[in-house]
């Protein structure tokens, strides 16, 4: 019976951590839209998700590996693949919304700007391809390496996939929280999304941990993560409470972005 109510909570937070998940970028996709550019968010932050995703997602698999392989078609299955589904889910999001960051650098090319601003939207499409090749080599050394190591090899090698992950969990929000101090306000960043962003991360560890029973590597990431977002909503409000918002010129506006 035990076991029965466990599974009935964990379908609830699976399902609505996935769709909470989708749904959460929504405003910051409306809002980047919107502005027609990104001002204010960084894009190291974002890449450095898009790697801490891509490594724990690979990570959590070759962990499970085992599992993963040798699961049928059934309730069994059912249970292991979900939690690797969600943990896809952000990283899912975090792709969409580099798309958006790098479409509004490169549709304001021909804005009459500073070279120097044209400069930096040229620069952003460029990083771009080479971060989709980085990411497409992890793919293939990932599979690779599932299909020619031991299982015993496979998990380490996942542990160390987690381990880095953690990495760049810890080092993504720092460009974000030193932009936001150095412009002092929330401009194209939405803070409904880091909000809703920040409260997932901590119900992702309470499954991933506790109902799941993931190692404790598959979710420092999002405990790190969760505690960076809410610090950073903090600081926009605190910046708000005692800073008057200060316009800027429009051609700057359309791609001034802070790449940190």
């Amino acid at each position: 019976m035990i076991e029965h109510k466990y599974s009935i909570i964990g379908n609830l937070l699976v399902w609505g951590l996935i769709t909470g998940t989708l749904l959460s970028y929504l405003p910051q996709y409306i809002k980047i839209y919107k502005n027609s550019n990104a001002r204010g968010i960084s894009e190291t932050s974002i890449v450095f998700g898009i790697y801490s995703c891509m490594f724990n997602i690979l990570g959590t698999i070759q962990e499970d590996y085992k599992n993963i392989s040798k699961c049928s078609i059934n309730k069994d299955c059912y249970d292991t693949i979900m939690p690797i589904i969600q943990l896809t889910a952000p990283g899912l999001c975090i792709v969409i919304l580099y798309i958006f960051f790098v479409y509004f650098s490169k549709s304001n090319e021909t804005t009459p700007l500073l070279q120097h601003n044209r400069h930096i939207c040229k620069s952003v499409y460029k990083r771009s391809k080479i971060h989709l090749t980085i990411n497409l080599l992890l793919i293939a050394a990932f599979v690779l390496t599932s299909n020619n190591l031991n299982y015993n090899s496979i998990q380490r090698i996942g542990k160390i996939y987690n381990l880095i992950s953690v990495v760049f969990s810890l080092i993504m929000w720092l460009p974000q929280i030193y932009t936001t101090f150095q412009i002092k306000n929330d401009y194209s960043l939405s803070l409904l999304a880091l909000s809703i962003h920040s409260i997932g991360c901590f119900i992702t560890v309470i499954y991933q941990y506790f109902i799941v029973h993931q190692s404790i590597l598959v979710i420092l990431n999002y405990l790190v993560g969760g505690l960076c977002e809410a610090f950073i909503v903090c600081i926009v409000f605190y910046f708000r409470r005692n800073y008057k918002y200060q316009t800027y010129p429009a051609a700057i506006r359309s791609c001034e972005y802070t790449t940190l």
